[in-house]
């Protein structure tokens, strides 16, 4: 059930012209900012921006009295949620990458494994913690009251970069320093954590939420 809905969702909001624009934004990010990854991190704050896009079309279709009269669950509304929303990052990596490389290419560049594999770890955290941030409250208030959160998970980590920045707790040297096995270990258990714990918190607080 889960992976039907995951289908039903994506159907309801990935066509629309407001979901596809932002992957040209990432092409156009990718060219004006031919920095190897830059168009992979924008991939990555593109998907956060559109988390909210399912829940949008929730309410201007009424699709949540849908959900609670349809033979399923409400784990496998949320769980099949948070599956097309991976999916839809996953497009936008393809487009990051692809542009990434094409630019490289015209440029007469190479861009190097690791970079590229650093840049999916670091997005991928992001995803995991834009999901982890904004789901439950979506799930439990809704498009119209918890919009907002959207700009959350970016806010957070400028906040965290700013606070490392000013108070030297981190710096150049340090991150040089980092081993990259050892960074893209870390994003990559950032952004399951997050995932999981959004999925699972999400689920708790939609299940007591009444639908009409």
């Amino acid at each position: 059930m889960t992976f039907a809905f995951t289908r039903l969702d994506l159907m309801s909001w990935l066509p629309r012209r407001q979901s596809l624009l932002p992957l040209a934004f990432i092409v156009v990010v990718g060219i004006l900012l031919p920095v190897p990854g830059m168009a992979i991190v924008a991939s990555a704050f593109v998907t956060s921006l559109m988390l909210s896009a399912p829940f949008l079309g929730d309410e201007r279709d009424h699709l949540d009295t849908l959900y609670g009269v349809l033979p399923i669950s409400r784990r496998a509304v949320v769980t099949g949620r948070a599956l097309s929303i991976v999916l839809y990052g996953i497009i936008a990596m393809a487009v990051a990458t692809v542009t990434t490389l094409v630019v490289a290419a015209a440029r007469g560049t190479t861009v190097a494994p690791e970079v590229l594999g650093l840049g999916f770890a670091a997005a991928f955290a992001v995803v995991g913690v834009a999901v982890g941030v904004q789901l439950p409250v979506l799930f439990r208030v809704g498009y119209s009251r918890g919009r907002l959160m959207v700009y959350a998970p970016a806010l957070l980590l400028a906040a965290g970069a700013w606070i490392s920045q000013t108070f030297g707790l981190v710096d150049g040297d340090v991150i040089g320093a980092i081993p990259p096995a050892l960074g893209l270990g870390v994003c990559v258990a950032v952004g399951v954590v997050g995932l999981v714990v959004g999925v699972a918190v999400a689920v708790r607080l939609y299940s007591t939420r009444e639908l009409r």
